[in-house]
């Protein structure tokens, strides 16, 4: 993995192991809410249970049912979700990685309000690994793996007007596709759970006409890179694809963001 990639990695495991040392100490939830539907059973896309948690989780913070200010108590959530509680504590890691909480020795995890900062930070990750996972896939990329990028861009072209959860559908196959594709099962590890936050924001977040239409031209730059075996220019492709796609969600969320 490259050196940029290296660090995101550090960067992430410091977070984890920050998390591990306080998770034991967090205990109940003050943000009950008795109309929640379980995410794991309902969502049929892939993903680890942390990662539909969080998905959901933020859905609901962004929606207002959970408030800034709001305590996310570890046991609570478990029961709400019916779930163990170590899915609880792997979400409410993603959900600190991204801004969107506070995780405090003896406090628990407490719900912050999002700022653009927080947005761009998440963002540069994922332009970090997924750069990386573009130039390792461009060495070893099948044509299998190719026909569903081709295919996944075909689809963004059909879905200018259609709602943000099939929009991302597309989306999340073409990037997740290149992140299996490089090899390193490590590397997809992370994207996942780097990308949890973001999908959750663009679940509300349709695209416009425009935007989808400059989406499926960066993906196909990309694919056709990968085609070719390009590494430097798949890397830098996907690079600014996925900064594209965060000063673009940095305005989409405006209304949600604090101000800085």
């Amino acid at each position: 993995m490259g050196g940029l990639a290296s660090v995101a990695f550090l960067r992430l495991a410091v977070i984890v192991c920050k998390y591990a040392i306080q998770a034991p100490l967090v205990k109940g939830c003050s943000a009950e809410r008795t109309d929640v539907t379980n995410p794991v059973a309902r969502f049929d896309r892939g993903g680890s249970t942390a990662e539909l948690l969080a998905h959901d989780l933020t859905q609901q913070i962004l929606d207002g049912h959970i408030a800034p200010g709001a305590r996310l108590r570890e046991e609570s959530l478990a029961a709400r979700y019916q779930v163990s509680r170590t899915p609880i504590r792997e979400a409410l890691l993603l959900l600190g990685s991204s801004g969107l909480v506070a995780l405090e020795r003896n406090r628990g995890a407490t719900v912050l309000a999002l700022a653009a900062d927080d947005v761009v930070e998440v963002y540069h990750l994922r332009a970090v690994l997924e750069a990386e996972a573009a130039s390792l896939a461009a060495a070893r990329i099948t044509a299998a793996a190719l026909d569903v990028l081709d295919r996944s861009c075909d689809q963004l072209a059909l879905l200018h007007s259609a709602p943000a959860s099939r929009q991302l559908e597309a989306d999340t196959s073409f990037h997740y596709t290149i992140a299996e594709a490089s090899g390193s099962k490590r590397l997809y590890a992370l994207i996942r759970q780097v990308c949890a936050i973001p999908e959750a924001y663009r679940s509300v977040m349709a695209y416009t006409a425009e935007d989808m239409a400059a989406a499926e031209s960066q993906h196909r730059a990309v694919a056709a890179a990968l085609r070719t075996g390009r590494r430097v220019n798949a890397a830098r492709l996907m690079r600014q694809h996925v900064a594209w796609a965060g000063k673009l969600a940095v305005k989409r969320l405006e209304p949600w963001l604090r101000p800085e």
